[in-house]
């Protein structure tokens, strides 16, 4: 008997869940992340779903106290969280994109000069190769060389900070209607999905206009009304009307925006199942990956805000698709072997005109306002100090150390400058200085969300907090990025057939899932990772 398969009987004889007593290691982990899922899409809506979302929760371990432990809330500091367990500052993953002060460019987290884009003329090859580190689904294929890895995302990012170094197939769509993925991982790309790309026509989608699942009625209950100022008009209209339905602007390709719509997600489980399918995964004792990223949702989010009657129906409709999905792997792989990870890459901030009308404080930073903060700070520097002492990106400050010090003066000098004028624009909270930051001791949550969040290199010297309920969005919509718990909280379930519904309150880390998942299929936990097996 293969070593390796007698070592998982072993860990299986002695490995219980709380919730019941036939454990069983799963031939297939399907983690799925979704993009801006905050946890109270999961409970306002409780009594109305009955399908995927339903499933997890009447089979599931909800962990209701999960939080990404790094500051810079966004997708691909998330995913990386979720894929590698660890904090994505010390890697250098400190946004989707950043300013390189090495290759003195602007990058993206999963850029790669030398990528070639397999599966259509049209894309970008992206890659792990940034980073030198490894994921749950490297740590798997040590313990089992025959297991697979495969991650599936709509963004780049999602797809490939999830798979690791080196899975199976990461694919992520490229904005022109097909999926595809890089020579970094592939030379070709299978025929399963070219065939998938063929049937997507994402052309098709032109004349299509979403619609709500349910009664009027029942939005009204359970969400605000639908004509709310704030949220983002994204379909042709002769004046501003945010409402339903909702199409694709006629001058618009579809291919480009597709991925804003609720349909979206469906096609990306009908790739992951295909994925399941064509590829074999869990049908023999090596324990396979399937890691799927939904990045419709966060689009949606973005545009409509979470209290909005699009996010309510995009929900709705998102749960049928998991249902039809978890009854598609039942019959090809048996729900008995799979274990279901649900989470998210990060929450967000609801419409900062819907927080002012429930008495909170919320806002939108005043771009003018920034602006004449950035000039303001420029000819103070450069009279007192001189020209080129720094490279801004965004509101982030990279210093010429070099350059400071021949001009006599200290980075602790231009930091203080750049709070002073910072700090007088509503909606930025404080001004963070790298040293200080990196060398403090304080407990505080903030604090330490800040500290996972710093890279000796690539963290700018100087950058900029938002205040709580503020955010840099203007004029429609909303966003996320800050480490305040409304864009660091989101679910956590790992669902399997035969658990019973058991909540913890326990304060958990996202950073503390892939670790989980290595143990639950024995396989060895590297000492670099940040986060630890969660006890249950």
């Amino acid at each position: 008997m293969n070593q390796n398969y007698l070592r998982l009987l072993i860990f299986a004889a002695f490995f219980t869940f709380s919730c019941n007593s036939k454990p069983k290691i799963p031939k297939l982990v399907i983690t799925l992340v979704v993009d801006q899922l905050r946890p109270d899409l999961l409970t306002r809506f409780d009594d109305l779903y009955s399908g995927g979302f339903r499933w997890f929760m009447d089979h599931g371990l909800w962990f209701t106290n999960t939080h990404h432990e790094h500051s810079y809330t966004a997708t691909g500091p998330g995913h990386f969280s979720i894929g590698t367990g660890q904090y994505p500052g010390k890697v250098g993953i400190i946004g989707n994109s950043f300013y390189d002060r090495v290759l003195e460019k602007q990058v993206n987290c999963v850029e790669d000069p030398n990528a070639l884009v397999v599966g259509a003329e049209k894309g970008k090859g992206r890659s792990f190769s940034r980073y030198e580190t490894t994921g749950l689904g490297d740590w798997l294929k040590v313990s089992f060389p025959k297991s697979k890895v495969i991650s599936i995302g709509g963004k780049d990012r999602t797809a490939v900070l999830m798979g690791g170094r080196k899975p199976d197939l990461a694919l992520y769509f490229n904005y022109a209607g097909k999926f595809i993925t890089s020579n970094y991982y592939i030379d070709q790309i299978p025929d399963w999905v070219n065939n998938f790309n063929n049937s997507l026509n994402a052309e098709s989608y032109k004349d299509s206009i979403w619609t709500k699942s349910l009664n009027n009625d029942i939005y009204l209950k359970y969400s605000r009304e639908d004509d709310y100022y704030g949220e983002l008009d994204d379909y042709a209209k002769d004046e501003y009307s945010p409402v339903f339905p909702i199409g694709i602007d006629a001058d618009v390709d579809p291919s480009s925006q597709i991925m804003g719509r609720p349909w979206f997600e469906r096609e990306i489980l009908k790739l992951s199942h295909l994925a399941i399918e064509k590829e074999n995964l869990g049908i023999d004792d090596n324990p396979d990956l399937l890691f799927i990223g939904f990045s419709a949702m966060d689009w949606m989010i973005h545009d409509f805000g979470p209290f909005s009657q699009e996010i309510m129906d995009a929900c709705i409709k998102l749960d049928k698709w998991l249902g039809n999905f978890i009854e598609d792997v039942n019959e090809t792989v048996g729900l008995e072997n799979v274990l279901f990870v649900l989470t998210a890459d990060h929450g967000g901030l609801p419409l900062p005109e819907y927080l002012r009308e429930k008495n909170e404080t919320a806002g939108r930073i005043n771009r003018k306002h920034l602006n004449e903060a950035f000039n303001w700070i420029d000819e103070e520097i450069e009279e007192r100090y001189g020209k080129n002492l720094y490279i801004r990106s965004g509101g982030n400050f990279f210093l010429h150390q070099d350059r400071i010090e021949k001009a006599n003066t200290h980075p602790k000098k231009i930091f203080e400058i750049v709070e002073k004028y910072f700090t007088k624009v509503e909606g930025i909270e404080k001004v963070i200085f790298k040293d200080e930051i990196m060398n403090a001791t304080s407990d505080d949550k903030i604090t330490r969300r800040i500290q996972n969040m710093i890279h000796p290199i690539y963290t700018p010297e100087i950058f900029p907090i938002v205040t709580p309920g503020y955010i840099y969005k203007n004029p429609y919509g909303t966003g996320h990025g800050s480490p305040y718990d409304y864009d660091t909280h989101v679910p956590l379930i790992f669902s399997r057939d035969y658990f019973l519904p058991e909540i913890y309150e326990s304060h958990q880390a996202t950073v503390d899932i892939a670790p989980t998942i290595a143990n639950i299929l024995g396989i060895n936990i590297p000492n670099f990772v940040d986060g630890t097996v969660i006890p249950f």
